[in-house]
């Protein structure tokens, strides 16, 4: 089920607003992003949604309002695929519902909730819609077990509280769907300490009914039932997935008396030792989970609280993947929300200063929303926040934004870093981008940043001599190959893995593993170049018979004109094919192979270590992960760029020198900049 729209005539300082309609969210759930200062009204949408799912509006309702003349109603509709369950449901039980229950549900797929709402649809029909409502409410939720959604409010915390142990005794009713439908709604700290309490029991009682089975297949001589699951894998599997390295500890309790999570160190430390940040996004996904959400709507206030950047868009993407089809409603201020989310799902609701009353505007309304984004975060929120935006060109570039983001915390105020993800040759770099860096906006500059890859010198000077100057090409392949520290990388794996070395051992361990792969890293790079070559090619004419007219006052063609068009394409694509022909014929290849060869021989014998900046990073580190048994690859280079965050003077002088000149909106040609 989903909202399909809401109309608010009135509730505190909302008048005559609508919103929607909203489709059916795809499989990856849909987002709805309410945008806008605090008291602009985000809050107060996502109240009556919340009303509208979890209960009937009643007297008591009304009296407890401090606004009497409140009216509005919400839209809420079901998929096909759940009206052919509710339709079952109905054959099945022999439920008591009258023919036009049914008939207008399947007409329209869509019945309302209503408060007062006199020229509404509810209001053609009060007896139809509460049938409904309570139709679908008894077939979804208490049929077929499928939840409606969940709130979850902005004064969310997370007290520290140790496991009560006589709570054992509450599992089998805490497991069940009433049970925890009564959670939808509630309370945050409610909330939170119901998943505490839940989380901590799991493995207790898993052990308990594993016992039991084993009891019962040898004094019975036969299996009786299937064998219990551990109902504990999906949230480790989800801390696992969040934090790599991080993982629920199997304590030796008899009695549990806390949840315990191990960190990538080997150290254990409760749930309630981790970052604020870090406990926040486990606690929202994990309610996905406790809730088997499929289908639903989901209504969260504030979901950046306590959240870095980078946790607050990673929150974002897995919610939209943790479950499918649900319909998100996000009410936020926060910059890095509104730009994962994408603008056209961001709806802004602002006071008017005049009227003080809420103005909404649609994020596919482009110049309003110019406006508003400008309004709320000053003229950096065209895209985001900084005077400088800094596009990450490469296939992998969300990964070099984190690492940019997290080696130079101190430029947040500065430089945003934005994944462009364009292709990795020069030609074919999202035209968009080169022309931006020709311009400013307003107080913004924008550069770009790219991976070095296997491009030819010829393809850096390309891009080092766009005239803009805000064009940088890294001297080594990868973002990771800047964590190619040995001394660090000893550090980490001596210190944090429990594996003592040196770097004179990591040197010599990485080196053989460039010397493994050396086979597939010649093959990468003959084909990226060869890519070069073959890039899409130019066969623009330029100003040719510009201004000339080629269509008769009869309407037809001018054919001496026609063909001569025809024959400079013709020398054009005759040109081009020759080129293309010459530099990828036999011998050509064979040179092109030749110097690929040369290239990396030296770059092994050498030395310079220049291994270190032509082979891949990446496949380094994963390389050496696997070889030292440091886990998983993100687990080590997330603790690289932990301890290279930590101390300063070990990040590379080259990346240093690239964010000090963007951070004093230098060009990478300017006197004293990086070249």
């Amino acid at each position: 089920m989903y909202v399909r729209e809401i109309h608010i005539k009135s509730f505190r300082h909302i008048e005559d607003v609508h919103l929607g309609t909203f489709g059916q969210p795809p499989k990856q759930s849909d987002l709805v992003v309410l945008a806008g200062p605090n008291a602009g009204g985000k809050t107060s949408v996502l109240e009556l949604l919340g009303y509208a799912l979890s209960s009937s509006w009643s007297l008591g309702w009304r009296l407890g309002r401090t606004f009497p003349d409140n009216s509005f109603e919400v839209g809420i509709s079901v998929t096909p695929d759940e009206f052919t369950l509710i339709h079952k449901y109905i054959d099945d039980s022999q439920a008591n519902y009258t023919s036009d229950v049914l008939d207008y549900l399947e007409k329209k797929l869509t019945y309302y909730r209503a408060f007062k709402f006199e020229e509404g649809e509810y209001q053609k029909n009060t007896t139809l819609h509460n049938q409904i409502h309570n139709l679908v409410t008894a077939a979804l939720r208490n049929h077929y077990n499928r939840s409606l959604g969940f709130f979850l409010k902005s004064d969310r915390n997370y007290p520290s509280k140790k496991f009560e142990q006589r709570k054992l005794f509450e599992y089998g009713k805490i497991i069940k769907r009433d049970y925890i439908w009564s959670m939808a709604f509630n309370t945050s700290e409610i909330q939170y300490m119901d998943m505490f309490e839940f989380l901590v029991q799991q493995r207790y009682h898993y052990f308990s009914r594993l016992g039991a089975y084993h009891h019962r297949l040898s004094t019975e001589g036969s299996e009786t039932g299937d064998i219990p699951s551990d109902p504990m894998k999906s949230y480790d599997d989800l801390l696992q997935k969040l934090f790599p390295g991080y993982k629920f500890s199997n304590i030796n309790e008899e009695v549990p008396t806390n949840l315990f999570v191990e960190l990538p160190s080997g150290d254990v430390v409760p749930f309630s030792d981790l970052s604020s940040g870090e406990k926040e996004v486990f606690f929202i996904l994990s309610f996905f989970l406790r809730h088997d959400v499929t289908n639903a709507v989901i209504v969260i206030d504030e979901p950046e609280l306590h959240l870095h950047p980078e946790f607050a868009r990673l929150l974002v993407r897995t919610m939209q993947s943790i479950k499918p089809g649900n319909q998100i409603w996000l009410a936020t201020h926060n910059t890095e929300i509104i730009d994962e989310a994408g603008r056209d799902r961001v709806i802004y609701l602002v006071r008017d200063p005049d009227t003080l009353k809420s103005v909404v505007t649609l994020g596919t309304d482009e110049t309003d929303a110019m406006r508003q984004l400008k309004n709320l975060f000053g003229y950096s929120g065209y895209i985001g926040i900084a005077k400088s935006v800094v596009f990450l060109e490469g296939i992998d570039s969300s990964s070099d934004r984190k690492m940019f983001s997290s080696l130079f915390p101190e430029s947040a105020s500065k430089i945003k870093f934005v994944p462009s993800r364009s292709s990795e040759n020069f030609a074919r770099i999202n035209t968009a981008i080169l022309s931006i860096l020709e311009s400013n906006l307003a107080s913004m500059e924008f550069y770009l940043i790219r991976d070095r890859d296997f491009l030819t010198p010829e393809a850096i000077q390309k891009y080092s001599g766009h005239f803009s100057g805000r064009m940088y090409v890294l001297n080594r392949h990868h973002i990771e190959n800047y964590l190619l520290d040995d001394e660090v990388i000893a550090k980490v794996q001596t210190d944090i893995f429990g594996k003592p070395t040196d770097g004179a051992t990591v040197k010599e361990k990485l080196k053989t593993i460039a010397r493994q792969i050396l086979a597939e890293v010649l093959r990468d790079m003959v084909a990226f170049r060869l890519n070069l070559i073959y890039r899409p090619q130019d066969f623009s004419l330029e100003d040719f018979m510009k201004g000339q007219l080629i269509l008769s006052s009869g309407g037809e063609f001018i054919s001496e004109r026609i063909e001569k068009l025809k024959r400079h394409f013709a020398t054009k694509t005759d040109a081009i094919s020759a080129d293309l022909v010459a530099k990828t014929k036999r011998e050509a290849l064979d040179t092109l192979i030749s110097q690929c060869q040369e290239e990396l021989r030296q770059s092994i014998i050498g030395d310079d270590d220049g291994w270190r900046s032509l082979f891949p990073g990446r496949r380094l580190l994963e390389e050496y992960a696997k070889a030292e048994g440091l886990g998983k690859p993100p687990i080590l280079q997330n603790c690289l760029i932990k301890e290279l965050s930590a101390t300063p003077d070990k990040v590379a002088p080259e990346l240093r020198s690239v964010i000090q000149t963007i951070a004093d909106g230098r060009t990478f040609t300017s006197p004293g900049a990086q070249s």
